[in-house]
């Protein structure tokens, strides 16, 4: 497990991870070309015997500037930092981009933070790294800058994948787009979506498909309106079920409001103000305006007899 420190509250003198090889970064998603980057700077420090140390921020400059919702992240800040430290880096190190922090200039940075603080031993950024007061350093500057402290910058070129660079702008695109396979490409992993179980109108149970429904919060993005395949990992039962999934806002009872809705298949229980997982696999239609309910339960039908394919389940025509 890596050391987690506050890099205010880092003492340069008994700083345990001196001349250390450090990789800088948000890595919002931390998706398959931070995981490079970052693989690569811990591959180097073990090779030559040093820390591996990943210097990264609270949350992104523009939400500081502007608000904390003017740019969605992609996952949670807990979870970003669950996921790098299961790669095995020695320390991870957070500054919180306050507005002191974001007017360091990047010969500020540099000396105050790289040198005088945490004495680096050599850098790992990616080929558009950008820094300082209005991201005024990049990386001529930083090798320029960091040569006369004999400190090696590594610049790590943008990850391709079928020839699609692996960009934290491309996932929120591909967010908004609905388009699942494309998120997981670049992700490496499915996409998820953590939430507490709530109440709703309980429409879905008169319906006859009683669904659990979460809030959706402001601060992360979601894919775009639709009905999805995805699977259910509920917390306190650490059971995961197969499910069908609806995100939006209910057009055909002209409801206001987003949400996220989940019919699970196989599933019989309440789970009021339990925590669950959603795990988005794969978009199965855009959200419809039906001309009344009796529409509406069919296209349900439809959905979920494609799910059962999906899944290979096998069901009683009672539970469908």
């Amino acid at each position: 497990m890596a050391e987690l420190l506050d890099l205010e509250k880092i003492d340069e003198e008994n700083f345990k991870f001196k001349n250390s090889i450090v990789v800088i970064g948000f890595f919002d998603g931390v998706h398959l070309g931070h995981k490079k980057i970052i693989n690569d700077c811990a591959d180097r420090a073990r090779a030559v015997n040093c820390s591996s140390m990943v210097l990264t921020f609270n949350r992104p400059p523009v939400n500081v500037v502007r608000n904390d919702t003017f740019k969605k992240l992609i996952i949670p800040f807990e979870e970003k930092i669950k996921i790098i430290d299961a790669m095995g880096v020695d320390c991870i190190i957070i500054a919180d981009n306050n507005p002191d922090f974001l007017k360091l200039t990047p010969e500020q940075f540099c000396r105050d933070i790289l040198v005088n603080k945490l004495r680096i031993r050599e850098i790992f950024v990616g080929e558009g790294f950008r820094f300082g007061y209005q991201a005024a350093g990049d990386v001529s500057f930083l090798k320029n800058f960091l040569k006369s402290y004999c400190v090696k910058v590594n610049v790590v070129p943008l990850l391709k994948v079928k020839g699609k660079i692996v960009s934290s702008t491309a996932i929120r695109r591909y967010y908004s787009e609905g388009r699942i396979r494309e998120v997981s490409n670049l992700l490496g992993r499915n996409p998820q979506i953590d939430g507490v179980v709530t109440k709703g109108a309980g429409r879905g149970r008169l319906l006859g498909f009683p669904t659990a429904n979460i809030d959706i919060c402001e601060l992360y993005v979601i894919p775009a309106d639709g009905v999805y395949l995805g699977k259910v990992f509920i917390d306190e039962e650490e059971k995961i079920f197969p499910a069908v999934i609806n995100v939006g806002d209910n057009p055909t009872f002209k409801e206001s409001g987003k949400r996220i809705e989940v019919y699970l298949l196989n599933f019989s229980g309440n789970i009021y103000n339990k925590k669950i997982r959603i795990t988005f696999l794969e978009k199965l239609r855009d959200e419809m305006v039906f001309d009344d309910k009796d529409e509406l339960v069919k296209r349900i039908k439809l959905d979920i007899e494609y799910a059962l394919k999906y899944f290979k389940i096998k069901f009683n025509s009672d539970k469908i």
